[in-house]
């Protein structure tokens, strides 16, 4: 694996144990088994390991649903696929997730911190994109995707923290059952 992978991951891995903040770039690198400079080769610091993250993240979450629902397939099909990607991508970066539905402010660089919110701007209207060709008004797509993916952080969120009270499938039931009978137009 290329050390700039190696160091992505280990960065997921850290952010996702114990959050952006707490994080330092020396528990990184030997997460990653790199020296620190090969971390400061690659990116100048960790707001760019985070921005690098999320948008690489999101690009590969991207393609994949694409590459799912290109297929031929029904749309119940389709829409289930975009829940169970999307839940499987936050429950194994739980910690990653969370900032990244939160906004995250404190002690991170201006023009990183607005390259993560349009890229969280431009997945929502994905996201958006896909509920509108599933049958709601476009001009409920955008704050109907906003609030599939706050739903989606609840019920993930929930399920972590209570893992004898919920199972993972009660997550996709309950997002599909929003986005199929509670996103009808009346």
């Amino acid at each position: 694996m290329m050390s700039r992978d190696k160091i992505l991951d280990a960065a997921a891995r850290m952010f996702s144990r114990s959050g952006y903040h707490r994080s330092s770039m020396d528990e990184i690198a030997l997460e990653a088994g790199v020296a620190k400079g090969t971390l400061y080769y690659h990116f100048p610091g960790k707001a760019q390991m985070f921005q690098a993250l999320i948008t690489e993240g999101l690009q590969m979450i991207t393609e994949t649903i694409k590459a799912e629902i290109d297929r031929d397939r029904s749309l119940r099909e389709q829409i289930e696929t975009v829940i169970r990607l999307n839940v499987d991508l936050f429950l194994e970066y739980s910690e990653l997730a969370h900032i990244f539905f939160n906004e995250i402010s404190n002690g991170i660089e201006e023009d990183v911190l607005l390259a993560v919110r349009k890229e969280r701007s431009a997945y929502n209207q994905f996201i958006a994109d896909i509920l509108i060709d599933a049958g709601i008004p476009p001009e409920d797509g955008p704050m109907a995707a906003a609030g599939i993916l706050s739903m989606m952080d609840g019920l993930c969120s929930y399920y972590l923290r209570h893992p004898s009270e919920a199972k993972r499938e009660q997550i996709d039931r309950l997002l599909y059952a929003a986005v199929t009978t509670g996103l009808r137009p009346m």
